[in-house]
């Protein structure tokens, strides 16, 4: 990529309220950026490009709607629309938006360069030219083409088969590079010491997470089953932005079962090393966090299509398998009384997972963003 002719470099990521992984990697990515003094801005362009529209919360709850109403029936829809005319439908958005955007745009100020976590980003930045645009996919396995649309000078992928994907679309090999999952600090820290610092019991204990914005009925159907079932065992129950989802756990904590429920919280990453095992759905943030973590994912949650490529390289990997929600306080039983049942299970043995895999992803992406 193009450095700037003289002085700090200045690097805005923008993202979208459309599922939480987007939103997360953007703070991520700002984080490692900011290790060597790069200035980074974080934008979401949808609170911004309407003064009298909420562009944003519009946004997050249509995504909410689109993926829990019948089975994500519409999300599904839009999916498959999205995959099979992704140039029709990066035109149509440019058509609605392009304008208003590159409006906005101007108005935060020039950049040496541009990091886009959500698709279009990357396909209207592009189109506005002049800066250099990556497009960082969150997603893994045989992502949605509308991520390779558009003259992005590189897309940052996380493994082989988005990788395929994107050279299917005809981009170019050299601008494709692979980069392993950004994931927030704080994952390879003692499990008793995490307890000790959330005033946790020293027992087995399970993180139920909606993930970031709380998406997934899976989600609170295993943590209804949990504590129908009254298993031994002390359960962290996290409903992140989704409010509704909270007062679900809260009134399932009113019944005296040991449990604690939180919101969206900094704490996420003690929440991971605290517990034993994750239940939740299979969002590429929350997966790869899990695994730096050393700690398995029972994945009772899969939005349709986004989704299941991460699904599969979970099991495929042996760090996470998907279970319906009612087979969650069995599992949890066998694990809680033997952790050969966990090794048998599950398997963190991949070269990958070594204790320095944080660092390298950071000094891979950093290398990556401003070489």
């Amino acid at each position: 990529m193009r450095g700037p002719a003289a002085g700090p470099r200045r690097v805005v990521v923008l993202t979208l309220p459309l599922g939480n992984g987007h939103t997360a990697a953007a703070h991520v990515i700002a984080g490692v950026l900011r290790r060597d003094g790069t200035q980074v801005n974080v934008y979401d362009p949808s609170e911004n490009l309407f003064s009298l529209f909420p562009l944003a919360r519009v946004l997050s709850r249509f995504y909410r709607f689109a993926v829990n109403w019948r089975a994500g029936a519409v999300h599904i829809a839009l999916y498959r629309l999205a995959d099979r005319h992704p140039a029709g439908t990066s035109r149509i958005v440019s058509i609605l938006f392009g304008r208003r955007f590159r409006s906005w745009l101007a108005s935060i100020g020039p950049a040496d360069s541009f990091v886009s976590t959500f698709s279009l980003l990357g396909y209207l930045l592009a189109e506005r030219g002049g800066a250099p645009v990556v497009s960082f996919v969150t997603d893994a396995g045989t992502v949605n083409r509308i991520w390779f649309q558009g003259a992005v000078e590189r897309y940052i992928v996380p493994d082989a088969d988005s990788r395929a994907t994107a050279l299917r679309c005809g981009v170019d090999g050299d601008r494709v590079s692979l980069v392993r999952p950004p994931m927030s600090a704080g994952s390879a820290m003692d499990r008793d010491q995490a307890r000790r610092r959330l005033n946790l019991e020293d027992r087995f204990t399970v993180l139920v997470t909606g993930g970031g914005s709380g998406l997934g009925k899976g989600v609170l159907e295993a943590a209804r089953a949990l504590v129908a079932a009254r298993t031994d065992v002390q359960l962290l129950l996290n409903a992140g932005t989704n409010a509704a989802l909270r007062r679900e756990f809260t009134d399932l904590c009113a019944a005296g079962t040991r449990c604690t429920v939180t919101g969206f919280s900094p704490d996420f990453p003690l929440m991971l090393a605290a517990c034993d095992v994750v239940v939740g759905k299979a969002g590429w943030l929350t997966l790869n966090e899990a695994m730096s973590a050393r700690r398995p994912t029972l994945i009772v949650d899969v939005v349709p299509g986004q989704e299941e490529g991460n699904c599969s390289f979970a099991e495929e990997a042996r760090v996470g398998r998907r279970v319906s929600p009612g087979d969650v306080p069995e599992a949890v039983r066998r694990y809680a009384a033997s952790e050969s049942a966990l090794q048998e299970d599950f398997s963190f043995t991949n070269a990958m997972l070594s204790p320095a895999w944080a660092d390298e992803m950071a000094e891979d992406l950093k290398k990556t963003l401003t070489g």
